[in-house]
């Protein structure tokens, strides 16, 4: 009896501590998996992630050695023309900002809205288009000024009023004008190329004629375009260079030497005309005769590309050898003593349609002074005489820019030509400044399904990213603004940061850095921060030392925290679409419900979404956001490929 009641005790024991085991067992995943008893969720490629902005490759290869240039990327275009000269409009603001390398080129990436299909590609520093219009193929956008074929143009057959096939050079363009062309032109004003209408494919012209220029000096091109610029325009906005003309006994070249060659290199154009340029020259003791004294196109059209870069027509450092006509008629690549050379322009004299020389148009010379003309320094540095050159429109004389590389340089010396003086101190750029605005709107009641009003808590941002001309980041200053909260709940905003980019933080208002979870709490409660009217908080994060660039720079977390309570954890984190939880988030909330990757498992609506814009318009409490944006749905239900601009085209509410 003893026995088999101890065997009954202990086999209650153990059936006991089995099922007792078997119910921990059970409880310890129901408490700690938070996957348990749900359904595995489906591949995140299955689902759209409602993205409002993606990368995009940019290829850029200006192709100027020595130059550091500033791009920057716009969805409109940021220039204007005032009094007929090129300036920036105020007020634009770039999608995109980067340094290139030290030969004018970058290969990289870019996050811009997926509404835009056009972007132009500007920059600041001479040398270099200004602005160019790229259209984004195959999710890149490319501009590549190596390039002087005509494999990037549409080429056809133009007529005008001269034959280049006929005679040779100089080529006559005008008898009556006096009006020569040291060479022939193609579409465009092109020195490459001629199509030929009779076997449809371009010839090859003036072989030899264009030599480029990489280096001047001990200096690349580059660089002296740069001291350049900070010499003409020292300001960098509009200038008066009217000191710089002293006549034409000093802007003109006066030969002192027998024999000197003179080569002309072109070096940057900042003006909005096509302008025609050339040379004449006259016997210096017998002064300059305007009725039989030739003119020598150059250069027919002085300009980088046309076609919005699709066909190059000039590149900094393109070089011509000047001719020079004897009594004989023979040319000769060798200027006598005693002879001077002058410049001229035909103000927007280029043709484009006609790819011809307009000799209506205003022609400006370097022996006259009259709402235009030239200016020449000399530049201590390279040795070298810069010729300015001043259309009409302002004083800036700085519209066209050459050099003149003479052999021997002293044959062309003047020693009471303005100069700039020798400064070896590099030219300090300083940081650039990049902006990325727009809004985020959540849904708090999730993972349940909402109304999908979009308007639970709204709060605009504007990232401002600081960076050196090697892309190295120095500082990054945040700025949110709560605008709306339409919320059941009281929320928290936050954000989440990579942990190698978090920096030394300060802020104007009393926020929350949550280092466990790398994140800032920046409003712990949207309602109050709504309603007291806090306005803007301001984040600065600085780095010592500029230890990652720009290119590395991680894209934020940002995400709202529902009933927020200070150090609670197993919290109910609401964020975009297909990003990650915090580790205070409550895992177990993740994929139950309605709820896939932040998404409605329907596919039909985020809980939360970043929007591009400033001054979104919140949709009607309780209304799906497709009743007040009709085209959202067209948007979500194709992936993102249609009506890319949906969130501009608010509709108001029916009555």
């Amino acid at each position: 009896m003893t026995q088999k009641r101890l065997f009954g005790i202990s086999g209650a024991i153990a059936t006991a501590a089995l099922i007792g085991g078997l119910l921990a067992g059970c409880m310890e995943k129901d408490l700690y998996d938070p996957n348990y008893g749900k359904e595995p969720l489906p591949d995140p490629s299955e689902y759209f992630g409602f993205e409002t902005r993606g990368d995009v490759k940019l290829s850029v290869n200006y192709d100027v050695p020595g130059l550091v240039a500033l791009l920057e990327v716009y969805d409109e275009d940021p220039m204007e023309v005032v009094d007929n000269v090129p300036v920036k409009k105020e007020g634009v603001e770039a999608l995109f900002k980067i340094f290139t390398d030290g030969n004018g080129k970058y290969e990289g990436k870019m996050n811009i809205p997926t509404s835009v299909e056009t972007v132009y590609l500007y920059t600041s520093s001479w040398g270099v288009p200004r602005c160019v219009k790229l259209d984004i193929k195959d999710g890149m956008a490319s501009f590549d000024m190596s390039k002087k074929d005509s494999s990037t143009a549409n080429t056809k057959a133009v007529t005008r009023s001269y034959d280049f096939s006929k005679g040779s050079v100089p080529y006559l363009i005008n008898s009556g004008a006096n009006l020569y062309s040291l060479c022939k032109w193609g579409e465009g004003g092109n020195l490459t190329y001629i199509y030929n209408s009779q076997t449809g494919k371009p010839d090859p012209i003036n072989n030899g004629y264009v030599t480029p220029q990489k280096q001047v000096g001990n200096e690349l091109i580059g660089n002296l375009v740069e001291r350049l610029n900070s010499f003409f325009k020292p300001s960098g906005g509009s200038v008066d260079n009217a000191y710089l003309y002293k006549g034409s006994e000093i802007t003109n070249i006066n030969v002192t030497q027998e024999g000197t060659t003179l080569d002309l290199v072109f070096l940057d154009r900042d003006a909005s005309f096509n302008n025609s340029f050339g040379y004449y020259y006259y016997k210096t003791s017998d002064g300059v005769s305007n009725s039989n004294m030739r003119k020598y196109i150059v250069f027919p059209n002085v300009a980088f590309s046309v076609y919005n870069g699709a066909l190059s027509i000039l590149k900094c450092g393109d070089k011509v050898r000047l001719l020079f006509w004897g009594e004989d008629g023979k040319p000769s690549e060798k200027f006598p003593k005693g002879y001077t050379v002058g410049w001229f322009i035909y103000a927007d004299g280029y043709h484009q349609n006609e790819n011809e020389i307009d000799i209506t148009k205003p022609l400006i010379t370097s022996n006259g002074y009259s709402n235009g003309g030239f200016v020449s320094v000399k530049d201590e540095k390279s040795g070298k005489t810069i010729i300015g050159v001043e259309d009409g429109a302002n004083r800036s004389f700085c519209d066209l820019l050459f050099y003149v590389d003479a052999s021997p340089e002293s044959s062309i010396d003047n020693p009471n030509r303005p100069n700039i003086p020798s400064d070896d101190k590099p030219i300090e750029k300083p940081d650039a400044q990049e902006n990325l605005k727009g809004t985020l709107a959540f849904e708090d009641i999730w993972p349940d399904g909402g109304d999908y009003d979009m308007n639970d808590v709204i709060v605009e941002y504007n990232r401002a990213i600081y960076f050196n001309t090697e892309n190295m980041i120095n500082k990054i200053v945040d700025t949110f603004t709560p605008t709306h909260d339409g919320a059941m709940y009281d929320n928290a905003f936050a954000y989440q940061i990579d942990g190698g980019q978090f920096g030394k933080v300060t802020s104007d208002k009393d926020i929350k850095v949550e280092s466990e979870t790398s994140s800032i709490i920046v409003f712990p409660s949207v309602k109050q921060a709504v309603k007291g009217k806090v306005g803007t908080c301001t984040i600065t994060r600085t780095f010592e030392k500029a230890t990652f660039n720009k290119e590395n720079l991680k894209i934020y977390n940002p995400y709202i925290i529902v009933k927020y309570a200070a150090g609670q954890q197993n919290r109910t984190e609401v964020h975009l679409p297909k990003y990650s939880p915090t580790s205070y988030a409550d895992k177990s909330l993740i994929g139950s419900s309605k709820d896939v990757y932040y998404i409605d498992r329907d596919g039909a609506y985020p809980f939360a979404i970043d929007i591009p814009m400033l001054n979104f318009i919140p949709v009607t409490e309780t209304h799906n956001i497709d009743t007040e944006y009709p085209y959202f749905k067209n948007w979500a239900d194709s992936w993102g490929s249609k009506s890319t601009d949906w969130y501009k085209r608010y509709q108001s509410p029916k009555n």
